[in-house]
């Protein structure tokens, strides 16, 4: 394992357009993986349009791995059905929050970067890496892949990691 360089909070916001995997409808949940750390969401019953709006905590080391999700149909009498996945390369957010730190912004809703849609990842539609209310946060959606349709919105938030606590420096008589 690499060197612990900070807090990377992932809020798994809403879906929307996902696809039919029961009969009328779906019942999805979210995996989020980061490295060798797992987070699920709860399943929304009977809506291809979720909100989840459930925030997960990973640890973030050098080197930055790619956050992955994978979207799921909840069955009950057999395996459940798979209903995308996408991917997000947490780099450029690791990357401005130290260009911020470096530059000392420190003025609400500055914009510290652009992430657009690439083949390195599955961005819908032009993002930005935002200073807001004293944390870097990334608003983005991400298009499922191997699907016939849908999409993930997710709110990614770097945060550096807790100082550790020191001991009281002794007094010199």
């Amino acid at each position: 394992m690499g060197e612990p360089i900070g807090i990377l909070k992932v809020i798994v916001v809403r879906g929307k357009k996902l696809v039919i995997r029961d009969f009328k409808t779906s019942d999805p949940y979210v995996i989020v993986k980061f490295g060798n750390q797992t987070a699920k969401t709860k399943v929304v019953n009977s809506c291809l349009n979720p909100v989840w709006n459930e925030e997960m905590t990973f640890s973030l080391v050098e080197p930055v791995e790619v956050l992955n999700l994978e979207v799921f149909d909840k069955d009950v009498f057999k395996a459940d059905d798979k209903m995308g996945h996408a991917h997000v390369n947490i780099q450029p957010l690791v990357t401005a929050a130290r260009l911020r730190e470096i530059l000392g912004v420190s003025k609400e809703g500055t914009v510290l970067r652009k992430v657009i849609p690439e083949t390195d990842n599955c961005v819908v539609t032009e993002s930005s890496i935002d200073w807001v209310k004293g944390e870097v946060v990334q608003d983005v959606w991400l298009r499922l892949c191997e699907v016939e349709s849908g999409e993930i919105e997710l709110k990614l938030k770097f945060m550096k990691p807790p100082a550790p606590l020191l001991p009281p420096k002794s007094q010199v008589v």
